[in-house]
């Protein structure tokens, strides 16, 4: 079961009591229902506007750790780039001296 993290307020936009006084029950009932649509989107605007946030704030760290990971990664290709001329020049060394070893 899914937790609740945001509720859109007010839930029931036409849920009232219409008082005995009021001459014209109608046009009460649509004048809060039209006021508490307004509310409702208002609280759905706010409640867009933080997912937004969120989801504005969750992209800018992917992006931070997207680039640390490729400054790590091209670190790491310099350090192989320099381990594998240690090795070539490691292995000439080797060449030569299996070359004048049998000469």
């Amino acid at each position: 079961m899914p937790l609740v993290k945001r509720t859109v307020e007010p839930k029931h936009i036409s849920r009232i009591v219409v008082e005995k006084s009021i001459s014209n029950e109608l046009e009460c009932v649509s004048n809060v229902t039209l006021a508490n649509m307004i509310r409702q989107l208002s609280s759905l605007s706010a409640h867009a506007e933080d997912l937004f946030n969120e989801l504005y704030h969750e992209t800018c760290y992917s992006f931070s750790r997207v680039a640390q990971l490729n400054d790590r990664v091209g670190r790491l290709k310099i350090k192989i780039t320099q381990l594998n001329h240690t090795v070539e020049e490691g292995n000439d060394l080797h060449n030569q001296n299996l070359h004048t070893c049998l000469f």
